[in-house]
């Protein structure tokens, strides 16, 4: 008997034998052939990493530390024709494990997937960046808007005549661990971009969330655009934050920065590049409720930051030596400020593979 599927071909053969005391039995055997190896070799997982350990000098206060920023695993595979998977888990994120993703992707048709899980919002160029594509040792200012992650369902669909994507869904408001808790306000976001042929990529996205279930609900709208031209890499952000029921006035988050890299032909590096930062943030809320109806204020500021990359790649392994200076400029009417978000040397080993 023969059967057959898109990925495995068994065969069960049935034959009758005589043991020496003349006991007759019926021996059936069972072979299976996984087909080509380009058949079963998609449906084995990709294991990727990423690390980052860096070393903090403030400048204000004369204080230092070493930390491990990330440490990350992500592991990713199919286990149907139509069916993935995502798994990311970060082992030391400042010193704390975190699960960071955990969902299903479901492609029905060609440039359609559907994710269900834990996921990232689709929300800001800069804040779904990983790790190991940052430009500079840290994410902008603008990740304190947009770099959100939650459990529910998004739609991507990537057009297959013309360079354009557009991704939505809907996610609980919840914390991203909190999974288990009932609630009437969700998060909704989408975002969409275009590539061009001349190295321009436009894009914008729409945001609405309640923090945590309980808080106001903020609206949140992002524009960016990216021009890449032989070793520069130009890009300008831009996010604008609502409050329902005029709870505070409207901040703005932007972000402007240059790099510039070139090829080298070192023992530890091929490829060398400077940065040059520009962002900042007006004076904005978390929009998190607690229950004295108080909120975190994140006070005003503007930063420039300036650093160097050096780079070393062997096959799927990259190394990227980092060291960036950054200075902030506050209103006087800012106390309090913390060596995190203060002026500061930083250097980073990121690792990623």
């Amino acid at each position: 008997m023969l059967t057959a599927s898109a990925r495995t071909t068994t065969t069960t053969t049935t034959r009758t034998t005589t043991d020496s005391d003349g006991t007759t039995r019926t021996v059936t055997s069972t072979e299976t052939d996984y087909g080509p190896e380009s058949d079963w070799k998609k449906y084995l997982p990709t294991v990727n990493g990423i690390f980052r350990g860096q070393y903090q000098q403030s400048t204000a206060d004369g204080e230092g530390r070493f930390r491990v920023r990330n440490a990350r695993l992500k592991v990713t595979g199919n286990v149907m024709p139509m069916v993935g998977y995502v798994a990311q888990v970060d082992l030391c994120d400042k010193g704390k494990m975190k699960i960071l993703d955990m969902y299903i992707t479901l492609r029905p048709a060609k440039g359609l997937s559907i994710m269900m899980g834990q996921e990232r919002v689709p929300f800001s160029v800069e804040s779904t960046r990983g790790p190991n594509e940052y430009h500079f040792t840290d994410i902008s200012l603008v990740g304190k808007f947009g770099n959100l992650r939650s459990a529910g369902i998004k739609a991507g669909y990537r057009f297959a005549k013309c360079p354009l994507y557009f991704e939505g869904g809907v996610f609980n408001s919840s914390d991203l661990d909190n999974h288990g808790l009932w609630q009437h306000q969700l998060t909704y976001s989408i975002k969409g971009n275009y590539k061009t042929g001349c190295g321009l990529r436009p894009e914008l996205a729409f945001m609405s969330r309640v923090p945590g279930a309980t808080g106001i609900r903020i609206n949140q709208y992002n524009a960016s655009l990216s021009w890449t031209y032989g070793g520069f890499f130009v890009e300008g952000e831009y996010i604008m934050r609502l409050y329902t029921n005029d709870y505070h006035r409207t901040s703005h988050a932007w972000n402007f920065f240059v790099d510039y890299g070139w090829p080298v032909d070192w023992k530890w590096a091929q490829r060398m590049s400077v940065q040059a930062r520009f962002d900042g943030m007006t004076e904005a809320i978390t929009g998190f409720i607690d229950d004295n109806e108080t909120d975190d204020l994140l006070p005003e500021r503007k930063r420039l930051t300036l650093g160097t990359t050096a780079s070393y790649n062997c096959g799927r392994a990259h190394l990227d030596f980092r060291l960036n200076y950054e200075k902030y400029f506050y209103p006087e009417s800012v106390n309090g400020i913390k060596a995190d978000d203060n002026d500061k040397l930083v250097a980073s080993m990121i690792l990623y593979f």
